[in-house]
């Protein structure tokens, strides 16, 4: 059955995760990371020092650790613990998770590829997540890090078209000349007058990447 994508904005609001092995913490990371309040419930392995603004339970899984929670993580490394995470969690009807069964769960996670704002994520249904980040490996060299700034150009395109509509010519052919190799390579080579030359060639003699309020990031030594 296929899975029905979606990305979800949780920033500020309350997730658990019970389990704090590997694949835990994983999930506790990648929660901090979209700005979500996590709260971790495991008896042990809570020793780690990437644990501020966490809030932890020491001990075994209890009801009421789920209250007030949007999304629930089940990760002991214990399928008849997680299903019990799980009971708890559809009694509250919150979506819950199972790391080792991911068929029985409300959801999975993807592998995903971040270049900034840009986001490319890859699923298997469950089915196999090792080929997904596989395929997420594979998409790295096809989509390098200034992938990043293209997508702030879009934005910034975007964003003059919607204020001042008669300023920019706002249509599917300018924005595929985004994706051209002339640009990807311009990025790369970190060159600011030649990516203005082409922003001006492209869309307006007054453009730039100042006047767009962007500015690329320094070359890797």
């Amino acid at each position: 059955m296929s899975e029905y994508p979606i990305m979800l904005q949780l920033a500020g609001k309350d997730c658990v995760v019970v389990g704090s092995g590997p694949v835990g913490m994983r999930k506790v990371r990648g929660l901090l990371s979209a700005g979500a309040r996590v709260r971790l419930v495991s008896p042990t392995g809570l020793q780690q020092a990437d644990l501020e603004n966490v809030e932890i339970i020491p001990r075994v899984f209890c009801s009421g650790d789920l209250d007030g929670a949007c999304l629930v993580f089940a990760a002991t490394g214990d399928n008849d613990s997680d299903r019990a995470v799980a009971t708890e969690a559809r009694r509250l009807g919150i979506p819950v998770c199972l790391a080792g069964l991911p068929e029985e769960g409300d959801f999975s996670l993807p592998a995903v590829l971040r270049r900034g704002d840009l986001t490319v994520a890859v699923t298997t249904a469950g089915r196999s997540p090792a080929l997904a980040t596989l395929v997420r490996d594979q998409l790295e060299a096809l989509l390098p890090d200034t992938w990043a700034i293209v997508l702030e150009i879009a934005a910034a395109v975007r964003q003059r078209a919607l204020s001042d509509p008669d300023s920019v010519d706002y249509n599917a052919e300018k924005l595929r000349h985004l994706l051209s190799g002339s640009l990807l390579e311009l990025l790369a080579a970190r060159d600011v007058g030649a990516v203005d030359r082409w922003l001006q060639h492209v869309f307006a003699p007054s453009w730039s990447l100042a006047s767009l309020g962007i500015s690329l990031p320094e070359r890797n030594p």
